[in-house]
């Protein structure tokens, strides 16, 4: 199931009789399924602003723009499926018109595995070279277990009066590309289907299905946004779900879908991630002061002392909470700075956020000593920030020399968030400060550049086209290898 939206902004510059430079915006989400007739397949969703494209006259003497598109799903160098297409914008008179969205929809026989699934997007009457994404996948259906397939966001369902490209289950859905909700829209609308409860479970038995809304930093379930029924199983079952977002508060979550049998066991289980841009008002929730005097917080008096536990706390803290910390941190007195430190334990770990803090700040002193500078403490620094916000990674491979590129390191976990085979690149571009920013990652919600390899590259590198993804990096060099087969 694919768990990551994808906002791929693509730089073209090309001039045509009709438009100006244009600066290509395209949007790209997928999810997996699968049908008991012809097993697995992935959907793509891409969407297009009309005024990032250029346009021709076609043979109706009408304007028309035209994108080449090429998907492949690859196992190591061998091409297991694929599909190339043009996508044609509608036909138009003028430019009035072109301020719009354009939606596209696939659908692609794909058999199970692990795959690297690889984009390829050329505006065709610009001048510049396709432009390149590409996304680690993993397609695992089976009749023994109960499935949740992917979790498609969209823009609404209406039932179906005929069939058409986006009908499913006989609703007529419009997707949702891109996984960013701001404060205009109050509701987050899904489809989904669920696999094998009747072969799993016997035809009479009945099950729970219960969906939420999870915050990504703590795993607490949002008041208000969860929904849940008894329902009798099927061998496939169609969900549609709608929640009303609007008090929900700018951060990262995840939409979850559980499915439980009757001893409330987890027998099925998949999210997708979302950004929600909310700038409504929000306060954030405090422990009252009687809290403190019973609690290890009580122990920490030293205010410079607390501020550097508050301050430590960034790389794991949601929107909101940094948001509190930027406003208050400088003036706030030592019992307002407990009462923050206290709750944010608290809705991590009720029970015990003591021993929360205890296993978080040996992580602290940990990063601090392997990714500080002279100038920044390392849970300031990129590398500090993810091993704090994910863990240590699985495989690390450093490359300090090599004669084309930047010093670098690749991380690699091989699960995270849900997510598989996630990759992140760091560089030291000022061969000073050891500092090592982050230049790309596939992992959901962090920075991801289709033009990380130039970057990479030092500055003696130089090219005509600012949309170069594939410089040559020389003889010896391993930085593709590296990257895509982790050591």
């Amino acid at each position: 199931m694919k768990k990551l939206f994808l906002l791929l902004l693509i730089s073209l510059f090309a001039f045509t009789t009709y438009a100006a430079p244009k600066k290509l915006k395209v949007y790209i989400s997928y999810c997996t399924f699968y049908s008991p007739q012809d097993g697995p397949y992935v959907e793509t969703y891409l969407a297009y602003n009309g005024n990032s494209v250029n346009y021709q006259l076609n043979d109706n003497g009408l304007l028309q723009a035209k994108l080449e598109v090429l998907i492949v799903f690859k196992q190591n160098d061998s091409i297991k499926a694929f599909r190339k297409y043009n996508l044609s914008s509608p036909e138009m008179k003028d430019s009035l018109s072109f301020n719009m969205l354009f939606h596209d929809q696939q659908r692609i026989s794909v058999p199970n595995g692990s795959y690297v699934m690889e984009i390829s997007i050329r505006d065709a009457y610009g001048s510049e070279p396709a432009m390149l994404l590409d996304e680690p996948l993993t397609i695992d259906y089976n009749s023994k277990d109960i499935q949740v397939s992917g979790i498609e966001l969209i823009f609404a369902a209406e039932k179906s009066i005929s069939p058409k490209p986006f009908t499913k289950a006989g609703y007529d859905l419009v997707p949702l590309p891109l996984n960013v909700y701001p404060s205009s829209v109050v509701k987050l609308t899904y489809y989904s289907e669920l696999y094998n409860m009747s072969s799993v479970l016997g035809d009479s038995a009945k099950y729970l299905f219960r969906s939420y809304v999870e915050e990504m930093q703590t795993g607490r379930k949002i008041p208000g946004l969860l929904v849940q029924k008894r329902m009798d199983a099927k061998s496939v079952e169609a969900i549609i779900q709608e929640f009303d977002i609007t008090n929900l508060p700018t951060g990262d979550y995840f939409v979850v879908i559980e499915i439980k049998d009757r001893d409330n066991n987890i027998k099925g289980l998949n999210k997708v991630y979302f950004e929600r841009w909310n700038d409504r008002e929000q306060d954030l929730a405090m422990v009252s002061d009687e809290f403190i005097a019973t609690s290890f917080v009580n122990n920490i008096r030293n205010q410079d002392t607390l501020k550097e536990y508050v301050r430590c706390l960034r790389p794991i803290s949601t929107s909101l909470e940094k948001s509190f910390v930027d406003k208050n941190i400088k003036t706030a007195d030592i019992q307002t700075l407990q009462r923050f430190f206290l709750n944010f334990w608290l809705q991590r770990n009720e029970t015990n956020p003591e021993e929360s803090w205890i296993a978080y700040y040996k992580q602290v002193i940990k990063v601090n000593a392997n990714f500080g500078t002279r100038i920044r403490k390392g849970y300031e620094s990129d590398r500090g920030r993810v091993y704090l916000m994910y863990g240590e990674p699985n495989t690390i491979t450093s490359v300090p020399h090599e004669s084309a590129a930047y010093p670098y390191e690749i991380w690699h976990y091989y699960t995270l968030n849900n997510q598989s085979n996630r990759k992140f690149i760091f560089y030291n571009p000022d061969l000073v400060t050891n500092d090592y920013p982050l230049l790309h990652s596939d992992a959901v919600g962090e920075l991801y550049d289709a033009n990380w390899k130039t970057k990479l590259q030092k500055r003696n590198f130089v090219t005509n086209s600012l949309d170069e993804q594939n410089p040559e990096f020389g003889w010896g060099s391993q930085v593709d290898d590296y990257f895509n087969t982790p050591h």
